[in-house]
């Protein structure tokens, strides 16, 4: 199989052109071979974010494009998306598989690396809603309605080595703050995820000793928060090691998220 690259996963909290500078800065001074950029939009931000990694010779896919690199079609002004970056080597679609039913443009599923034995890189931004405050009914029906789809889409996959690597916006168990309204369709997604679908939580198994399984990489402005950002490997994929969270993004205020990165 593929050998798994050095990897970086952040929310850019659909960035403005000002924050997208200082998240280029931030992310260009990063050694990681993969970068996972989730929230992304179709605004100034984010188009920058993409055509400075394109006219640097990386390869970039983006779930709010088709393969032929035009927007999808029919897609809304306020969509949100994944942006992945690849310093060496190219990114493949992985044509093989449908998509998902429920917000389709919030997925991005790749191939790294060529042939039979290439690791399939499902890019996630997961519908949201507010843990710490009342959302709407509509939003959080929305994420229950994009939960259900997304599980049940996984469980459909042809069988591949795969890792799950984004913001899923599913509150990882435990969290160290209390959190009033996470819904519990989170906790039943992240059971059928990590039981009978067989994918490892891997920053959870690497820091399971230490007891920072919990350790958050989404706070907000009241500073509760809870780790809303995974790479989850599937069966086949070698164990995980070596993972961190880096919160100086966040606490320079370039977004409300921390980091999460694995050298391996």
């Amino acid at each position: 199989m593929t050998a798994l690259p050095s990897l970086l996963t952040l929310n850019l909290s659909r960035p403005p052109d000002a924050r997208a500078r200082g998240l280029l800065e931030y992310l260009w001074h990063r050694d990681e071979d993969l970068l996972v950029l989730t929230e992304t939009g179709l605004g100034g931000g984010s188009a920058l974010v993409e055509s400075v990694c394109r006219s640097a010779g990386f390869s970039v896919q983006s779930s709010l494009s088709a393969p032929t690199g035009r927007r999808r079609r029919g897609l809304d002004p306020a969509a949100l998306g994944v942006l992945v970056v690849a310093r060496a080597g190219a990114l493949v679609r992985d044509e093989g598989v449908p998509e998902v039913a429920v917000l389709p443009e919030r997925v991005l599923t790749l191939r790294v690396g060529a042939g039979p034995d290439s690791l399939r890189l499902i890019a996630v931004y997961g519908a949201a809603s507010d843990p710490v405050r009342y959302s709407s009914s509509v939003q959080r029906q929305r994420k229950r309605d994009w939960l259900l789809a997304f599980c049940t889409w996984l469980s459909q996959l042809p069988p591949a080595p795969t890792v799950i690597v984004g913001d899923l916006n599913i509150v990882a168990p435990g969290h160290p703050d209390k959190l009033a309204y996470v819904l519990d369709q989170e906790r039943t997604a992240y059971d059928l995820i990590t039981g009978p679908l067989g994918f490892v939580d891997a920053y959870a198994a690497a820091h399971a000793r230490s007891g920072l399984a919990g350790e958050p990489t989404w706070v907000d402005h009241s500073g509760v928060g809870c780790r809303y950002d995974y790479l989850l490997a599937g069966p086949g994929v070698p164990s995980v090691g070596d993972f961190a969270i880096d919160h100086t993004p966040r606490l320079a205020g370039l977004t409300d998220h921390s980091a999460l990165f694995a050298h391996l």
